[in-house]
């Protein structure tokens, strides 16, 4: 039989009747054609040989037109060159009248069928076994239909290309098969697994399934599917196959892996769903909109998926509607005061685009500009309304007086501005020349305006104590709502505010840490916030003709900002963490790095919270080129950075190449295996530092000079090793080469002392301010204390404790004891050690073969920023054997709990116990289970004995909005 094709449209009967009344008057007027459709009608396809042989077994009497009749009827669905399908509704009825013929005649016809399709496809001739098993009910029982359903089920869900096929044949099929046999569940599990197989949405049921019955037939087939992700500023990108440096997802799928992303800024917002494709890549920007408390803590959230091109925001204490967004499709859409979504203006399709969005104080008019027209809509009664005169950029602002309520309308088209209060006033700017603008405002009550045009001049218009005054290269201006202070920014960051009034002055608010994109006042004139495009919220307290400056830090970044009654904030901007949830249930929390520009940049980024493997010569025997070569399952364990080693320093001081192999142990190769080696590992995105053995040389200038030469050559950093001390003097030097080379860094030497007294052991007085990493062992805290059930606790203390004279933002380098251990005291060790702040060093042993399990932990460290880069403070729980540490990046928190008892053992955690409060939920970050947990009700965590566990506290909970 040939392949299946696409279903044609469904061909009526000319009368336009079912077939139920229109077969029976067929019958009357053409009994013989209806006779051998009726034999037919068990046939999952009728060919050619089989419509002859059929009609001249049971109509030997009738002509070969008969088969030329019933080709070109409507009791047929399809036909093609060599066979046709019968239409199903059509099939059905004549199987009715088929089964009421005596069974001898009934079985000959089956006998016949039988017969014609021994050679046909397997999933053909079990489709007709079920066409007939229907055929007398009474006869067939349930256990035979469902073994003929698992028998296809089964094949379906079996691997390999020929469950593919087979699905294309069940698609064809199961929806033809009569009533009575897809009803059955695995009938439906038959046509979900086959459409996830291929790509396709499932057919419709029309029978009540349980619930999850599809999904749980989707999960017959699917596989996990690797998904990058790489957060953004903006939102996140997703890609088929991962691409290099992004985080790992894993989705169920077989063809198309379904994610479904919410922003946890916006809990009411519903998510969207993405369906990727192999070698298909999706940009996912979302656009947020935060509203924030007197103090700065966010109290509310709506979030858009896809760019925004601009936020209006209403400033007035009762409102009908508080935001207005304007969408990448420029779509207008409105949310109420507590952000739920009030309605859509649409633009029509292939509509001129929008720009210049504005909403007056009240939230009841919108204004924008609509491909040079200002159009203004009334919220109450939907009636919009266009304005004759062409705009460039306008904004409408609604205000009420004693006697009246009007607009101020204020725009510029042509070189022109119009600034009309009722009194129609207009002025013309730069002699009639066109001016681009770059930024509209107006105050809420209308009687103060400006503009700034393309060269960045600030024109004020109105009150009387600023008519016509002017500023030079201005980013932002704002003001009270009764124009009695106006601040504006400068493109260096600097933040003025004029004071009008008996005591008018000008305040100098000092400067911003970046070009401001948008200013905002209070109503009482007290304080201005600022953002400029990261993640923070600068605030000036204005106080006694001063300005004091805070800082709040928000999750997102902001490019837009809006006072709002009784002192607080709306701010909008893109990106924040965003929640992935896969088809089988996981969950993942993507959360860009928002708290990057507040670290020290003394220290390379890139070595905050860096898992170290180690390679090293005579233990771990290899030569440059083999691990040049193994370097993709390097990458694949998660190990992004390599130490090598150890090097000796040139003897020669004035030798100006690379190290020959003279002085390279033999155990390492040559120097052009270590080019092979930088190159592939590079390629993979993988780091190398070399580590220096400073013993067999002391001439300072042979060092720096041999340092030099590696540094050169593209190496990302230096590991001091060997018993050699350095003295401050030297280290300097050291630290200066460093410093002329982008993103090197220096570990130093290893100590064995705590941090209250390393820096004696680790040199002369100060040493540490020269490197980024102070190496230390934990002294066998990790072994020893595990084993007397006191695990790490001395060891959190001291990773808590300052580094002291180190340079700013170093870090801890936690080494791994030395001394032998049972191997599963080793692995929970390594697995402890993951979990703490700084810079594990461990063998690369350790990460790529005797604990694969690690690489996931690898990878989770890498993703969850409070994993790397977050404080740690230990959480105390009820059994001895029992060690808990919290995790804090921003609002990022990962509770790390480890078991080193036997036996399985149970805690309950609440939001208070981790540092947060409100509802939350626990993400179990290794298998992406969700724990509901509150002050009320905790959640419950499981370890193993001896073993760890980590979990994402999501203090925001998703609350589904509609559609979702």
């Amino acid at each position: 039989m040939t392949q299946p094709e696409a279903p044609q449209a469904h061909l009526p009967p000319r009368s336009g009747r079912t077939m139920e009344e229109y077969i029976p008057g067929l019958a009357r007027s053409r009994p013989q054609l209806v006779r051998l459709a009726e034999c037919l009608s068990l046939a999952a396809g009728v060919e050619r040989p089989l419509l002859r042989r059929a009609r001249l077994r049971f109509l030997p009497r009738s002509s070969a037109g008969l088969e030329a009749e019933l080709w070109f009827s409507p009791l047929v669905e399809a036909a093609s060159e060599h066979s046709l399908v019968l239409d199903p509704a059509a099939a059905a009825v004549l199987r009715r009248r088929l089964a009421l013929r005596p069974r001898p005649f009934v079985q000959d016809v089956r006998d016949m069928m039988v017969e014609a399709h021994l050679g046909a496809q397997p999933v053909a001739r079990w489709f007709e076994d079920l066409l007939w098993a229907d055929l007398y009910p009474a006869t067939s029982t349930p256990e035979y239909i469902e073994e003929q359903l698992r028998r296809v089920l089964h094949a379906v869900t079996a691997t390999g290309d020929a469950g593919d096929e087979i699905g294309r044949w069940a698609l064809h099929y199961v929806p033809r098969l009569p009533s009575g046999v897809r009803r059955y569940d695995d009938a439906w599990r038959i046509q979900v697994a086959s459409s996830e197989r291929l790509g396709l949405a499932p057919p419709v049921d029309h029978f009540p399934r349980p619930p999850g019955a599809t999904a749980a037939a989707r999960a017959l087939v699917q596989r996990d599917i690797p998904v990058g992700v790489v957060a953004r500023s903006d939102g996140l990108v997703l890609s088929r196959p991962p691409v290099e440096g992004a985080r790992t997802v894993l989705a169920a799928g077989v063809r198309t892996a379904r994610v479904e992303a919410a922003s946890l800024l916006a809990p009411q917002s519903p998510p969207v769903r993405l369906e990727l494709v192999d070698d298909q890549s999706v940009h996912l920007p979302f656009a947020v909109v935060q509203r924030l408390s007197v103090s700065g803590e966010p109290v509310q959230g709506i979030a858009h998926a896809g760019a925004a091109y601009e936020v209006a925001v209403a400033a007035g204490a009762e409102v009908r509607v508080r935001y207005a967004v304007l969408l990448g499709d420029c779509t207008i859409v409105l949310h109420a005061d507590d952000g739920t979504e009030r309605g859509r203006l649409p633009s029509e399709d292939g509509g001129l685009p929008r720009k210049s969005l504005s909403l007056s104080a009240d939230g009841a008019a919108l204004a924008w500009i609509e491909g040079g027209t200002a159009i203004t809509y009334e919220v109450p009664s939907g009636r919009m309304e266009a304005h004759e005169r062409a705009w460039d950029a306008a904004l409408f602002v609604r205000f009420a007086s004693r006697h009246t309520t009007g607009f101020v309308q204020f725009g510029i088209g042509d070189g022109q501005f119009l600034l009309d209060r009722g009194r129609g006033l207009l002025r013309t700017v730069n002699g009639g020349e066109p001016t681009p603008v770059r930024a509209l405002w107006l105050s809420q009550d209308g009687e103060c305006a400006a503009f700034i045009d393309g060269s960045g001049v600030l024109r004020i218009y109105g009150p009387a104590e600023l008519e016509g005054a002017s500023a030079p290269d201005v980013t932002a201006v704002t003001s009270t709502a009764d124009a009695e202070s106006l601040a504006w920014a400068h493109a260096d960051g600097t933040v003025y505010v004029r004071v009008i009034g008996d005591d008018q002055r000008l305040v100098d608010c000092g400067a911003a840490p970046w070009q401001i994109t948008s200013l905002a006042m209070s109503e009482d004139g007290r304080w201005i916030t600022a953002v400029g495009g990261d993640s923070r919220l600068l605030l000036w307290e204005l106080v006694d003709g001063a300005s004091v400056p805070h800082v709040r830090r928000l999750n997102f970044c902001a490019d837009r900002v809006f006072a709002l009654p009784g002192g607080e904030w709306a701010v909008s901007g893109t990106g924040g963490p965003v929640e992935l949830t896969t088809d089988d249930g996981r969950q993942y929390v993507i959360t860009p790095d928002t708290e990057a520009l507040s670290h020290p940049v003394d220290v390379p980024g890139w070595i905050r919270g860096e898992v170290i493997a180690v390679v090293r010569a005579g233990r771990d025997p290899f030569t440059f080129v083999d691990l040049a070569e193994s370097m993709a399952s390097v990458r694949a364990a998660g190990v992004t950075c390599l130490a090598v080693g150890p090097i000796t320093p040139t003897v020669s001081g004035d030798v100006e190449g690379i190290p020959d192999g003279e002085e390279i142990p033999d155990s390492l190769g040559d120097f052009g295996g270590f080019a092979s080696l930088l190159m592939s590992a590079h390629h993979h995105g993988v780091r190398i530092v070399v580590d220096m053995d400073l013993r067999a040389v002391y001439a300072v200038g042979r060092i720096l000079n041999s340092m030099r030469q590696w540094l050169d050559h593209d190496v990302d950093g230096l590991r001091l090793v060997g018993d050699r001390r350095l003295d401050a003097d030297v280290l300097r030097d050291v630290r200066h080469l460093l410093d002329g080379y982008d993103d090197r860094v220096l570990l130093g030497p290893h100590t064995t002392g705590l941090p209250a007294t390393a820096d004696s052991d680790f040199g002369a007085t100060g040493a540490f301010a020269a490197c980024d990493v102070v190496v230390r062992a934990l002294e066998g805290e990790l072994i020893t204390g595990m084993t007397e059930d006191a695990l790490v606790r001395k060891s959190l203390v001291n990773a808590q404790l300052p580094l002291g004279a180190a340079r700013p933002g170093a870090l801890w380098g936690h080494l791994l004891p030395d001394y032998p251990t049972s191997p599963g005291r080793t692995a929970l060790a390594l697995r402890v050690l993951l979990g703490l702040p700084g810079c594990p060093i461990v063998p690369l042993s350790l990460l790529q073969s005797q604990y694969p399990e690690v690489s996931r932990m690898l990878e989770l460290r890498r993703d969850h920023l409070a994993l790397s880069r977050g404080d740690c403070h230990e959480l105390p729980l009820p059994r001895p054997y029992l060690h808990g540490f919290v995790r804090r990046h921003g609002d990022e928190i990962v509770l790390c709990v480890a078991n080193t008892g036997s036996d399985r053992e149970v805690v309950h955690v609440t939001p208070d116990d981790l540092g947060a409060t409100g509802d939350a939920r626990l993400l179990d970050l290794f298998d992406g289970t969700v724990t509901p947990c509150s002050d009320d009700i905790p959640a419950t965590v499981a370890v193993e004995g001896v073993a760890v566990r980590w979990y994402r506290l999501l203090p925001i909970p998703r609350t589904s909005g509609p559609g979702a």
